[in-house]
């Protein structure tokens, strides 16, 4: 892999990271914060919907967002790099402070400026089922069809 595709894909995998560290109720965001990884207009395109973002536009939205969210994380199942952009197939978890659990299976794009900030995020989820709740004195029943 390419010094430039690496960088993309660190870039990339970062951004990532500050959602672990951001995307959560307790946390304070700023227009500054959501600066680090983000340009100053960027494109955000939610499962066929477009809205042209600013670092103030999209605190409002993250706020909203996040305040029941305990926090959320992400399994990365392939990473494509092409050009400026990284693609990802990936799971994302999402934990709410009054015990709710949310799993998605997610394909997401971004694309990055010459600065390393986000210009695109372009995603497509799909809730996916959780299994019901185990605890460690049952185990699930498994049965053979005859």
């Amino acid at each position: 892999m390419t010094n430039q595709r690496t960088h993309h894909l660190q870039l990339a995998h970062a951004v990532l990271d500050w959602n672990r560290r951001h995307l959560n109720r307790d946390s304070v965001l700023t227009e500054a914060l959501i600066g680090e990884c983000f340009a100053e207009h960027f494109i955000v395109e939610p499962n066929g919907r477009r809205y042209e973002a600013n670092p103030a536009n999209y605190l409002e939205f993250l706020n909203g967002m996040k305040a029941g969210m305990e926090g959320i994380d992400y399994e990365i199942d392939h990473a494509l790099v092409d050009g400026t952009s990284v693609t990802f197939s990936m799971r994302a978890r999402i934990s709410y402070a009054d015990g709710r659990r949310e799993l998605f299976r997610a394909m997401l794009l971004m694309r990055f400026n010459d600065a390393g900030k986000v210009t695109l995020w372009h995603e497509v989820y799909v809730p996916i089922a959780l299994p019901p709740e185990t605890t460690t004195h049952s185990q699930p029943e498994f049965r053979m069809q005859r």
